[in-house]
C-alpha cells in the first residue's frame, strides 16, 4: 500500500516529537561533553563548544539536574557529572558478569606477569576498557576505564577480532578502515589478516607498538557459556620491559587466563 503524506505545515504531535528528540540529543551531547572534559565544565564552555544558546544550555542542565544526572557546585557554579550517570553506567557494567568473574584472574595475571592486566569488551567498532589491575612498577601502562581502543591496532581489539570469520572481519574493516596510529600499525588488509590468523592459531594476539609507540600488549579471547566472544583479557607494558623474548611465555599465561575465565563463565568445550 502506498502511503500518502500531506504537504504543508507538520502536525502538532510531529512538531512536539521533533522538539523532544532534539532536546534529548542535546542533553546527551552535554553529558558526553562533561565526560570528555573530566567530569565538569562551566555553562559558558558547554554553550560555546556545543554551539548552543546560553539560555538553552542552562535550561537543559537544569532538566538533567532534576534527575541527578548533573549537579552544580556552590563555589564556582560549575556543572559536574551526577550520581545518576554513575548509576546508569554501573548498571551496564554490573550486567556484564565477565567483570566480576574476571577480577581475581586479572589480579593473578598482573602478579604473575608483572605487567598491568586489562579487560575489554567490544562496543560496535571499538574495544572499550572496563577493568584494569595496575602493576606495581614505577613505569607502567594505565588508562582510564571507558577508554576506547581500535580493534585492528590494539591487543585487546585483535583478540576480539581474530575469532570472527572472513565475512564478519571484512564488515568491520569496511566500516572502520585501517587507520595507522604508529609506524608499526598493520594498515594493510592482507598483513592484518595474516596476523589475526597467527593469533587465532596460537591463542593470543600481539600489539607491538601498533597503537602507542613504546607500548606492547598481549591479549586473548574470553568466551561465555554459549561459546560466544564476550571480552578480551590482556597485559600491557613498556616495550623495553615487555620484550619479544618474553612474548611466548607471557602469551601462554594470558591465553591460560582467558581459558580459566571462560570456564568460570560456563564455557562449553570448544572443538
Amino acid at each position: 500500500m502506498t502511503e500518502l503524506k500531506r504537504r504543508g505545515r507538520p502536525s502538532q504531535p510531529d512538531s512536539a516529537s521533533h522538539k523532544g528528540a532534539q532536546a534529548l540529543e542535546r542533553g546527551i551531547a552535554i553529558l558526553q561533553y562533561l565526560a570528555k572534559s573530566g567530569g565538569s565544565s562551566s555553562v559558558s564552555d558547554i554553550s560555546e563548544n556545543l554551539s548552543l544558546p546560553l539560555s538553552t544550555a542552562f535550561r537543559l542542565l537544569k532538566v538533567l539536574e532534576q534527575s541527578d544526572f548533573v549537579y552544580q557546585d556552590d563555589q564556582l557554579s560549575w556543572w559536574h557529572i551526577g550520581l545518576q550517570a554513575f548509576t546508569v553506567g554501573s548498571s551496564y557494567i554490573h550486567n556484564r558478569d565477565v567483570l566480576s568473574v574476571a577480577a581475581p584472574y586479572m589480579q593473578r595475571l598482573m602478579l604473575l606477569s608483572g605487567e598491568t592486566a586489562n579487560l575489554a569488551i567490544r562496543n560496535g567498532l571499538e574495544a572499550v576498557l572496563i577493568g584494569q589491575r595496575e602493576c606495581q612498577s614505577i613505569v607502567r601502562m594505565c588508562a582510564p576505564l571507558g577508554s576506547r581502543l581500535p580493534l585492528h591496532a590494539s591487543g585487546a581489539g585483535k583478540a576480539l577480532l581474530y575469532p570472527l570469520d572472513d565475512e564478519q572481519l571484512m564488515s568491520v574493516i569496511i566500516q572502520t578502515g585501517l587507520k595507522a596510529f604508529t609506524a608499526k600499525t598493520r594498515s594493510d588488509l592482507n598483513e592484518l589478516q595474516k596476523d589475526l590468523a597467527k593469533a587465532k592459531q596460537r591463542g593470543y594476539a600481539l600489539d607491538q607498538e601498533e597503537h602507542v609507540t613504546g607500548l606492547n600488549c598481549l591479549a586473548s579471547t574470553i568466551y561465555d557459556s554459549n561459546n560466544n566472544v564476550t571480552a578480551a583479557i590482556s597485559i600491557s607494558g613498556p616495550s623495553s620491559r615487555l620484550t619479544v623474548e618474553r612474548f611466548s611465555d607471557l602469551g601462554e599465561l594470558v591465553k591460560n587466563t582467558a581459558r580459566d575465565i571462560s570456564q568460570a563463565l560456563g564455557q562449553c568445550h570448544r572443538g
